[in-house]
Formats: C-alpha cells, sequence, structure tokens
C-alpha cells in the first residue's frame, strides 16, 4: 500500500535545486534523505561528490550503512566534524597566514571556552585548539569557517567544484551561526542544499537551537518546500492527539475509530497512580515513560520497581555531555561500548576507527583486553587506555585526555550506567523527553503537569513525548493546577479541530479518567 503522500514523495526525488522538507514525526526523513542521495549520486557524471551532515555520530552512522556502497567518496559526519575537516583545517592558514598551517585541534570543554572571536583566533594560533564560546547561542568554529569562505578565494573553489549538493539533517536543531554559513554556501557558492526538519520538534532552543531558520526556508523562494504527512509509526489516533496540540498539522485529522489508544487518569496520590499503571501497561510490548527531569525518571524509576513494576532508567552517560567534546574523546566512547555493550567486540571497535587500515587489528584486541582486565583498578587503567590513546594517533597525554579517561573509569565501574548503553534489551524503561528523540515504543506514559503550553518549547517537548509511541499512550495527572491546565488545553485543541469542519468531541480523541473517591 502506497503512503497518502507518495505524490510529494516522488517530487522531493525529482525537483532540483534547493529542497526543504518538514518531516513530522515517524515520517521516513532518513529514508527519504537516503532514497534521495542515491538518486542523485546515480545521475552525477562527473568528480563530484556530497555531504551527508547530521547532528550525532548515531545518525551519521545510519546514513552510511543505509547507503552502503553507494556512498563513495561522500562525506557523512557531524556538523562540527564537517566544517573541521572541510573548512578550517585545510584553508584557515590561507587567510590568517602561514603560522596556522598547522594541526588543529578541537576541543570544546568548558574550561577552554572563549569570550570573543579574537580570543578563539588567538586560541588557535597559540595552542592549536579550536574551543566554543562560553556563550551557548554564538558558534565560534561556524563563525570561523564563514569568514574562511568569505576570504580565501581557495577555500571557495574548492568547495564549489567538490560538491554537487549538501544534505543537511534536522535543521531546527541549527543555531544562529549554522545557518548563516549554510545560506553562504547556498546563496554565494551555488552549492544546492537538501534540508529537512521539523519545527515542531525543534526542543534544543536551550542551547542556542534556531528553529526560525528552518521556518524561513520553508517560505523561501528558493527552496522547493515539502511536506511529508504519513505516519509509519504511530496508528490513527496517536498521530491525531499529537497534531491536534499543533498549529501546523492540525489539518492532518484523520477520522477514524477511537479504541482507547490515548488515555488520561487524573490522581491524587502516588500509590493511585502506579496501581493504574500496573493495570494499564502491557508487560510484553515495550514502554517508556517520559519525563521532563533526568530526577523525575529517576525517581518514577524506583516507584515502580518498589510496587513490582520493572521499569528501568536510562540515564544519560556522561561521556556523552557536550561539555567533554574533543577530537579524542570517541576513543573513550568506543571503549566504554567495548566493555559495557552487549554484543558489541573488539571487531567492532576496530570497525569504528577513522581509518582502520593505518592500524593493527592485533595490537588493538590485546590493548583493549589489557584495559579489561585491569577495568576496576583505576592506575593501570588509566596506562592503558593512555596506550590506545597513543596508538591512536594522540601521543601526547594532556589534561583533557586524563579527564576523560577519569570520566571513563566512573561510567564502565558504576552498574547505573549498564541500561545506557544496553536500552534496547529493556521491555519497560523510564527517561528523558529529550533523549527520546528519534526512538520509539509500543506505550509510553507522560506526565501532563510537565507542561505549560503557554511556552513554545513545552510545546515542542508535548509533541515530541506523545509522538513516540507506536499503539498507546497514558497521560498521568495529578489534580492540581498545573494538570487542570492540560486537561483545559486538551478542550482548546479539540475546539480548534472542530473549527476546521472536523465533527469530533474530546471523547473522539482520548478516555479521561479519575481518581475513584473513596
Amino acid at each position: 500500500m502506497l503512503p497518502v503522500d507518495n505524490d510529494i514523495r516522488e517530487k522531493i526525488l525529482n525537483t532540483e535545486g534547493n529542497i526543504v522538507v518538514s518531516a513530522s514525526a515517524g515520517t521516513g526523513k532518513t529514508f527519504t534523505t537516503v532514497k534521495r542521495i542515491i538518486r542523485d549520486v546515480e545521475q552525477v557524471i562527473n568528480y563530484q561528490t556530497f555531504a551527508a551532515i547530521t547532528f550525532t555520530r548515531k545518525a551519521a552512522k545510519e546514513i552510511q550503512e543505509r547507503l552502503g556502497i553507494k556512498k563513495g567518496d561522500g562525506f557523512i559526519g557531524t556538523n562540527d566534524n564537517f566544517v573541521f575537516m572541510e573548512i578550517i583545517q585545510p584553508f584557515m592558514y590561507d587567510v590568517y597566514g602561514i603560522e596556522f598551517k598547522k594541526e588543529i585541534k578541537p576541543d570544546f570543554s568548558n574550561q577552554n571556552a572563549i569570550r570573543s572571536f579574537d580570543d578563539g583566533i588567538q586560541k588557535i594560533k597559540t595552542s592549536g585548539f579550536l574551543c566554543k564560546y562560553d556563550n551557548r547561542y554564538k558558534n565560534f568554529a561556524f563563525q570561523l569557517a564563514l569568514d574562511i569562505l568569505r576570504k580565501s578565494v581557495s577555500a571557495r573553489r574548492y568547495f564549489k567544484s567538490k560538491y554537487f549538493r549538501l544534505y543537511i539533517d534536522e535543521y531546527q536543531d541549527s543555531d544562529v551561526d549554522m545557518h548563516n554559513l549554510f545560506m553562504f554556501i547556498t546563496d554565494s557558492l551555488g552549492v544546492p542544499l537538501f534540508v529537512v526538519g521539523d519545527a515542531k520538534q525543534s526542543i534544543y532552543g536551550w542551547r542556542g537551537a534556531y528553529s526560525e531558520g528552518f521556518k524561513n526556508l520553508t517560505k523561501c523562494d528558493n527552496f522547493s518546500s515539502f511536506q511529508l504527512l504519513h505516519n509509519f509509526r504511530s496508528n490513527k489516533l496517536i498521530q491525531n492527539y499529537s497534531n491536534i496540540f499543533m498549529d501546523d498539522v492540525r489539518n492532518y485529522f484523520q477520522t477514524t475509530d477511537f479504541n482507547e489508544e490515548v488515555s488520561s487518569y487524573r490522581y491524587e496520590n502516588i500509590d493511585d497512580a502506579i496501581s493504574f499503571i500496573k493495570n494499564w501497561v502491557k508487560n510484553d510490548s515495550k514502554c517508556c515513560f517520559l519525563n521532563y527531569r533526568r530526577d523525575s525518571a529517576e525517581e518514577w524509576s524506583n516507584l515502580l520497581k518498589n510496587n513490582d513494576l520493572d521499569f528501568v532508567y536510562i540515564p544519560p552517560s556522561p561521556l556523552d555531555y557536550s561539555d567533554l567534546e574533543s577530537e579524542h574523546v570517541w576513543i573513550a566512547r568506543l571503549i566504554a561500548n567495548y566493555l559495557i555493550k552487549d554484543r558489541f567486540n573488539e571487531y567492532d571497535v576496530f570497525s569504528e576507527i577513522p581509518f582502520p587500515e593505518s592500524f593493527e587489528f592485533r595490537k588493538i584486541k590485546s590493548i583493549l583486553k589489557q584495559i579489561e582486565e585491569k577495568r576496576s583498578e583505576e592506575t593501570i587503567f588509566h596506562k592503558f587506555c593512555i596506550e590506545l590513546y597513543k596508538y591512536l594517533g594522540y601521543p601526547m597525554e594532556s589534561e583533557k585526555i586524563s579527564n576523560e579517561i577519569n570520566v571513563l573509569f566512573n561510567v564502565v565501574n558504576s552498574e547505573c550506567y549498564i541500561p545506557s548503553y544496553n536500552s534496547s534489551k529493556y521491555q519497560l524503561t523510564t527517561s528523558t523527553i529529550h533523549s527520546s528523540k528519534g526512538l520509539e515504543y509500543e506505550q509510553v506514559i507522560i506526565m501532563g503537569n510537565d507542561y505549560n503550553f503557554n511556552s513554545e518549547d513545552d510545546r515542542f517537548l508535548h509533541y515530541v513525548a506523545v509522538s513516540r509511541p507506536k499503539a498507546r499512550l497514558l497521560i498521568l495527572i495529578h489534580n492540581d493546577a498545573r494538570g487542570l491546565g492540560y486537561m483545559s488545553e486538551i478542550v482548546s485543541v479539540v475546539k480548534k479541530t472542530v473549527e476546521l469542519g472536523f465533527d469530533i468531541k474530546v471523547s473522539d480523541v482520548i478516555k479521561t479518567l479519575k481518581q475513584k473517591k473513596l
């Protein structure tokens, strides 16, 4: 059966020039992007290639795996890695002088944060470190990359001759400086962009995301704008519920039979809420209790476990915190995967090393075994980790590397992080909404009291949360002012849906239950 928006998907594959795609949750944005890359690669008859740019290594790896041999010489990686490898490292000296013709090392730790653009240039000059601003709303690396492209003829020629198109994922999470660079690339260099995003999932405004950039592209004359509608993940009732809260997709309401796929439960005390969850949850299907904050996710996990519901808390790994970012932190992450993640062995480590053909597998295997044997002996563990760092191209031990290894030691020797690396093996979990982005579950539980719908950020977070389930959604609502606000919002968005011409009532989109009074 073809998707309802099959004609739109065909146009996305065949339209030339700049393209912007609004892809709601579950509509297959990665599949569509990969399909478009393959189509373009097959039609290019010269030496040019492409760049597929993402925010996370995980997303980049997924694109690479789906492309397979079609990847060719294309660049697939993160935003930061792209501007570093393709613009800053090879062309900085062309603008700032021969003294910058040296190895530059990214270091996005808080202790080396800079205050101004000139401070950033000086830091590279004296230490070789590419650092971040102490202001999270400004992006030094992208400001520098744009400055280089504007001033270096060689950089512009290289870029224009190398790339036939850039494919940029999760564009709503780009900050202002990222947006400015990408606009220069297409407006001044003439390199077309294929941009995918969803303004409804813009949940990183607190760290500088500029969702207006994506919204503006959907209205820009220089971009052909498309919207994916068919949700391959969730049933129609889940889609209806997530959509009616958002102005831009409310009109996609689908009239269908309601069988209590979405439920809310108003409670007075925690014990009664837990009792309701026990009766509601289906233990044979994956369920995640999504929370606004980490402490809430952990607290609910403990409460449910104490009542014979084994909801496992999935904490974020400290190795993934942004203040630990550096050019070599990937080594610590690989070691953590090797020591903690099920079915992740030395062959997996070797396959994820950049340019693995430059290294000897037996050597890496030997060091990994030594690290594993001494994982609980801090001094010796540190020594063998340093040996691996040195073998992989980081010969000088630094404070930054030592700090990474200290964090690594704590992670691999703490049982609480085992679920972080093995989340797929657990049926029942608790987590945060931010960490759930891009994931899906058969069942989802949320707290209605978490959301203030007068806040755009909260409305986006709510959309991300309620669009995760495939089959069932439960909203727990504590009887207080915030809870009453959630119930009022449901009434309000149903009224707005009726104004669009749909004959529906609140009971057509959600079943509401209250705690029985004794």
